[in-house]
């Protein structure tokens, strides 16, 4: 199946790629629908949930909201979406980089200077303001870099995270998705059953993170996770034995986990200060 996903700068069309592609290829877009599964996992309101994807967050929502848990939980939605079977195009909310080494997802980034997503932006809400528009794409800008240096340590506007990259000051929507299509299409780019592995060796680690950050014996153990082939790894330090065992348990529990290895550390907590 095809897997493609984007960045995309306000006022760069890329929301116009995105749709060119989903008819070009028959795929699907998947962008907001994250939101409600976010919000009812988290219990959260949705507004916070959009916040927290968009950086938008202020200080009491920073003070009240479980970051680790959010960024978790929306990673897990990703990957659940990218191994639905369904051909899909994933806008935002870090899949580019969530995606990054799986070997047929297409990571697109579509980019346009500040003057000319200005300019459009004015265009399209129909205003003259142009100090108003510049504070709305700057703050735009601000966010989204901010949320994927804080959340995947990347920079946005560094080309060498994606596979393709495209300036539509120069290029048009219609050639930005002919490239596209050409490059989802390639031999490169084909889905295999290495491929499928990798997708599946992902998409089971951030399985059973989410799983494990989420249940109330273990939200608050910092635990590593890698698999391959099925087999999975935890690694860390935990403060009882008991969270150790819960660890296992959770794992063993998610789809696609065929062997558990367990090498957390239990470390020595005084037995005054255990509760």
């Amino acid at each position: 199946m095809p897997l493609i996903t984007m960045n995309r700068e306000i006022g760069s069309l890329g929301k116009d790629v995105a749709l060119g592609l989903e008819q070009a290829l028959g795929m699907k877009i998947r962008h907001h629908e994250i939101i409600d599964h976010l919000a009812n996992r988290a219990r959260l309101r949705k507004s916070h949930v959009i916040s927290f994807l968009e950086g938008r967050q202020g200080l009491l929502e920073r003070l009240t909201t479980d970051q680790v848990k959010l960024r978790v939980l929306t990673a897990d939605e990703i990957l659940s979406m990218a191994e639905s079977g369904e051909p899909v195009i994933l806008r935002g909310w870090g899949a580019t980089s969530l995606l990054k080494d799986v070997p047929h997802a297409v990571r697109i980034c579509v980019s346009a200077s500040r003057r000319t997503r200005i300019k459009r932006m004015m265009e399209r809400l129909e205003t003259n303001d142009m100090e108003q528009v510049e504070r709305i794409v700057d703050q735009n800008d601000a966010s989204a870099h901010a949320v994927m240096r804080r959340h995947f340590h990347i920079d946005t506007r560094d080309i060498n995270e994606y596979d393709m990259g495209f300036n539509t000051d120069r290029v048009s929507v219609a050639q930005c998705v002919d490239e596209i299509v050409k490059l989802v299409k390639s031999e490169q780019f084909a889905e295999t059953d290495e491929s499928r592995r990798c997708l599946r060796d992902v998409a089971v680690a951030h399985h059973v993170r989410a799983a494990i950050r989420t249940h109330g014996s273990t939200a608050h153990c910092k635990v590593r996770i890698t698999a391959e082939n099925g087999r999975v790894s935890l690694e860390g330090v935990v403060d009882l034995i008991e969270q150790s065992e819960a660890c296992s348990d959770i794992a063993k529990r998610i789809k696609g986990v065929k062997v558990l290895e367990n090498h957390l550390n239990v470390a020595e907590v005084p037995a005054g200060a255990r509760r």
